[in-house]
């Protein structure tokens, strides 16, 4: 009876030597910090089991980390997640990840696997209200977690920035205008819509 890996591997499963090997035979494809089996497809599922690996089921990826899983921005040097305020949890400190506390707004997460991540909609506000040093221009990215969204245009963002009252709204308004730009400048296509399919 022979029994069936997990489709995301750590050190747990095998030694690191013997994954390490396994990925130069090309058994084995990396995943984040993990590796998967090369007969899998890496989609959204495979890069949210992976990154939970890394932190406390309480936790919830957010901004680069939920954008990578989505499969619309590379993965982040530095995972990033949040958690309630009202949580209450500790993380011992990552050079992996980071976690903050905010307001979890009731639906402003979903869950992949055993993940939680922001949806997109959410996503792209938190990319608007803090742009990641690491992408000078977000825009490109913020259209493409709204078009994801289901939404033609930032109508709905600019209007929760407005009735909210979210912090660094004035900041948010100008990404999101840039990201307006975008979207209107460019018709999704049919990769871009593929790489969003839930």
């Amino acid at each position: 009876m022979s029994t069936r890996l997990p489709d995301v591997l750590s050190s747990r499963d095998l030694p690191l030597t013997e994954l390490s090997s396994l990925c130069l035979d090309g058994e084995v494809f990396r995943v984040g910090d993990f590796w998967s089996p090369v007969d899998l497809v890496e989609d959204r599922d495979q890069r949210a089991r992976s990154v939970a690996l890394l932190v406390p089921v309480r936790a919830i990826a957010e901004r680069l980390t939920a954008a990578w899983i989505y499969g619309l921005a590379p993965e982040p040097e530095r995972h990033q997640f949040c958690v309630p305020i009202t949580a209450r949890a500790y993380f011992p400190p990552s050079p992996r990840f980071g976690v903050r506390e905010v307001v979890c707004a009731p639906g402003s997460a979903i869950r992949v696997g055993s993940l939680l991540v922001t949806r997109p909609l959410r996503t792209a506000l938190d990319l608007a209200r803090w742009p990641p040093p690491e992408l000078p221009a977000p825009a490109p990215l913020i259209a493409n977690l709204l078009r994801l969204a289901g939404y033609r245009d930032t109508a709905a963002a600019r209007s929760i920035c407005a009735t909210d009252s979210l912090p660094y709204t004035h900041r948010a308004l100008v990404q999101l205008r840039a990201a307006d730009g975008e979207m209107q400048a460019r018709t999704p296509t049919g990769v871009d819509l593929l790489r969003g399919t839930w």
